[in-house]
């Protein structure tokens, strides 16, 4: 099939939640199609020329067609606070606004006028009026959270009014959209069975498929002995959920675990570390706050304890299928390992309050065999449900479905 691959981002280098996940559907969809990715440019993601050719270079190995586009609002700081300002009175969701490209869309018309396009790929709803260009076409839409949700949990975790306001007002707009939108698709694909639920009782009558995150079990591989007593969370902190994480670990569960064990430390990995850490890190030795790092497997490796006191988020979290894939003892939030088939107590502990988190990894940084037998059954879920090459062909079928009820 020739599949129109639309993303929001340039999926390379594949460090982290939707570059992650765009990457690797890619690569496993294009052992069996022809695939034509047409991606919005972030400079903040590639910010170096070498970067920029590298990723053309191993995109093009596995697409057909690989063409970049300006994401408009990160053009300069101008466009910016314009976006955002317009944001206020805009009617539609702001990743709507941010998406609107005439070159874009142009383009689709192109590939699709030379091309028997099969399938369009939408990988997110920002992306969604781009549908309207080509109805006929058989479409997926792809859900990496239910994005009205995220929103509305981050309203409530800003510190300012205005802040609130704004990020409460796209949470409304963004749920209206996904009621409007997402039965318009021939099959919308989600995370999880909890964002599957969420969004039938959103919209009844709607065409959902279940394809969860996947993790690279060759890369990321149990390494075992070398171990410090310390902790360690991964995600990029231009994320405002990865950010917040970490913020709530040091100011409130940080000084528990240390008075228990005065020798740990905590390692914070992933770019755009904000000024508070920073200067958190100064104050306090025992954190390491490593920025943007190449290879994050050694740094796991090395931790007694990977935690995920995420209280925002939605879809899967990859860094968790990562974890499990290293064998890592993992203590997350309920909403840190949300949509993730673990099982609390075999695979990893669960638990949303201050005391409590900071109790059940302090037991683990004391417990080495515990740790064990946790790290060597999240192993195990890891190989038998969240490999890529499951997820390729789950992905696969899906598009396959959609051609066959289209055409029917």
């Amino acid at each position: 099939m020739n599949i129109l691959f639309l993303s929001q981002i340039v999926p390379y280098p594949p460090h982290g939640g939707v570059l992650q996940r765009g990457f690797n559907i890619i690569r496993e969809i294009s052992k069996y199609n022809d695939v034509h990715l047409l991606a919005f440019f972030h400079p903040d993601t590639l910010n170096k020329p070498e970067l920029i050719d590298e990723s053309r270079r191993v995109l093009g190995e596995l697409c057909s067609t690989v063409e970049y586009f300006p994401l408009w609002p990160k053009k300069s700081a101008l466009h910016k606070y314009f976006a955002f300002t317009a944001g206020i009175l805009y009617p539609y969701p702001f990743s709507a606004m941010a998406h609107r490209s005439f070159s874009y869309a142009k383009r689709i018309d192109e590939l699709v006028s030379h091309l028997s396009i099969d399938v369009i790929h939408y990988d997110t709803i920002g992306l969604a009026p781009y549908r309207t260009q080509h109805p006929e076409i058989p479409s997926v839409l792809t859900h990496h959270n239910i994005e009205s949700n995220l929103m509305a949990r981050r309203a409530d975790a800003e510190k300012t009014l205005f802040s609130r306001f704004y990020v409460a007002l796209q949470a409304k707009r963004l749920r209206r959209y996904e009621i409007s939108q997402s039965p318009l698709f021939d099959n919308n694909v989600v995370m999880s069975q909890t964002d599957e639920a969420e969004l039938r009782q959103m919209v009844s009558q709607v065409y959902i498929r279940v394809v969860p995150n996947g993790v690279d079990i060759d890369y990321f591989q149990p390494k075992l002995g070398g171990q410090e007593p310390s902790l360690i969370y991964t995600g990029g902190m231009n994320m405002f959920a990865n950010k917040d994480a970490v913020t709530y670990l040091l100011e409130d569960i940080w000084p528990i675990i240390k008075a228990a064990v005065p020798d740990v430390k905590f390692y914070a990995i992933g770019q755009d570390p904000p000024r508070e850490l920073l200067e958190l890190s100064r104050n306090d030795p025992a954190i390491k706050v490593m920025g943007y790092v190449d290879d994050i497997r050694p740094y796991v490796a090395r931790a007694a304890v990977y935690v995920v006191p995420l209280r925002v988020g939605g879809g899967t979290r990859l860094k968790v299928l990562d974890a499990l894939a290293q064998g890592k003892a993992i203590v997350s939030t309920s909403v840190g390992c949300e949509g993730i088939e673990v099982t609390d107590g075999k695979n990893i502990l669960i638990e949303d309050t201050i005391d409590g988190f900071a109790n059940k990894t302090i037991e683990l940084l004391k417990d080495e065999s515990r740790r064990r037998r946790l790290g060597s059954e999240a192993r195990v879920l890891a190989e038998e449900r969240y490999a890529w090459g499951k997820i390729g062909k789950e992905m696969q079928r899906t598009y396959e479905e959609v051609v066959k009820r289209k055409k029917s």
